[in-house]
This record gives C-alpha cells, structure tokens and sequence, in this order.
C-alpha cells in the first residue's frame, strides 16, 4: 500500500472511531510504529487529525462547536461505558447525586440502573439514592431503577444536550448540597473544564458549587480541548475518571490541582 493510501484510510479511521492507537495501526497496516508516527505528523499537517499521546484524534472543534446529543452519545461509546461502569465505585450505599446533561453522565445512569437491577435480581438490596438531574436522558435511564429517587430540575429545555438550564434550573441547584456532583464535559485542559453554550455552563457551575465532591467524566478525546466558557477551574475537581491516563503535561495539572484520576 502507498503511503498516501495507507495515510487516507488513517484519516478515515480516525473520523469512523474518534480515536486510533499507535500500536493497532502498526498490526493493522503491518508496518513499524515510527512509520505511523510520521504518517500521523503529515495527516496533522494537512489538518486530517491532531496527535494525542499514543494515537491521534479528530481535530479539535471550535469553541462554538457542539454536536447533538445523538451524535455525542455514539462517538466514544465503548469508553463512555467503560468510565461509566468505573464511575460506580464512587456510589455508597445511601447518597445523593446530582448528574448534569453530558453524555457520559447518561451512560453512568444506565450502569446505575444496569446495577440496581442486577442487585436486586440477586436478592441483594439496592442503593438507596437521590438523584438530582437536569437532563432527560438521565431521567428515561433511572426512572423505575430499584431504590433509585429522581428529582428533576426545571428551566428551559436545550434539545443539543436535552437537559433543562437557566436561571431557573440554577437556583433549584443553589438549593441542595449532594453527596456527589457528576458532570460531563466538552473539553478539558490546563485552564480547567469548558464548554460552548453561557446558560449549560452556568447550570454546570452551579452542580459544581452543590457538590460535597465533584466527579468529572470525561473520555480522553477531551483532553487539551477547550470550549467557549469556563465552568470549573481543575482545583475544584476531585475526581477525573477517564478511559487513559493523561499525558504530560495535562498529568501535572491534574497533580498539582489535587484531581484524582482513576481509569478502568
């Protein structure tokens, strides 16, 4: 195979997955990982994609940029149920939580409802949870889940993320103080946690202000984009669960913010 055969199907299995590994492109294409590496350089080059460690991405959106919620909650889908299911060791028996309108976020409501089901099929008794939510995705996901009470914020409805934001949905927020605030986001780099829309940010914000402990879920395809606004700075972070450990130096400002990260 040519080399600019070889570098278009890359970029083509780079925009189909939404992220390619060094190492599986070396087998797939039967050829050595520094090959890969400049094929990587020129597609980056040529705008086709951006190089993460071990592998390459898309290339990063523009602030304003923000898929529907269809579209994000395929892309990545077998890392957001991997950090999802991970996102359960963070449950006690008895808590609140609160859940945002990000796309992991609806993943980790299926594993809590995938799990209260399960327990009770076992005859063990479920979580007794409040869970506090602006999205309606989360709502469909945990509505009739053993032991699992939902609470549900109200405001205006955003059909890009389907959850509700405002001034409303921000002071039904300011009312509570959770166990555990849980929260997707668009991008996530050394200026903190962001995304594109005012009013989601805000409403992101105030989860962030509600929670006794902040939990962000985010796939490593986030790492080093940045949106329009800012909602948290990474020091009011405590938890990052990611499917891969960051890369230097996004390690070292997670380190120096205190975030611990946690991977399946």
């Amino acid at each position: 195979m040519f080399a600019e055969e070889r570098q278009r199907r890359i970029a083509e299995l780079v925009s189909e997955a939404g992220r390619v590994n060094v190492t599986d492109l070396a087998a797939d294409f039967d050829i050595t990982t520094e090959t890969v590496r400049r094929d990587l350089a020129a597609l980056e080059k040529a705008g086709a994609l951006q190089r993460v460690h071990g592998g390459a991405v898309p290339c990063r959106p523009h602030s304003l940029e923000e898929p529907t919620f269809g579209d994000r909650e395929i892309h990545n889908l077998d890392e957001k149920t991997a950090i999802a299911r991970t996102a359960l060791s963070l449950l006690e028996e008895t808590m609140s939580i609160s859940l945002d309108g990000g796309t992991t976020c609806a993943a980790f409501a299926r594993a809590i409802a995938d799990q209260a089901t399960a327990r009770q099929s076992a005859g063990q008794s479920p979580r007794q949870l409040r869970v506090i939510t602006n999205s309606l995705s989360v709502i469909d996901s945990l509505a009739g889940a053993p032991g699992v009470e939902i609470f549900v914020l109200p405001g205006r409805f955003r059909p890009v993320t389907r959850a509700m934001v405002g001034p409303q949905t921000i002071t039904a927020i300011d009312g509570h103080r959770v166990d555990l605030a849980v929260l997707g986001t668009n991008g996530l780099s050394d200026d903190g946690v962001s995304t594109p829309d005012h009013d989601e940010a805000a409403t992101k914000s105030a989860f962030v202000h509600s929670g006794r402990k902040v939990a962000v879920l985010a796939d490593s395809a986030k790492f080093d984009a940045v949106s329009l606004v800012r909602f948290a700075e990474l020091d009011q972070i405590d938890v990052l669960i990611t499917d891969e450990a960051p890369d230097e130096p996004m390690a070292t400002h997670l380190e120096t913010a205190e975030v611990e990260v946690v991977t399946p």
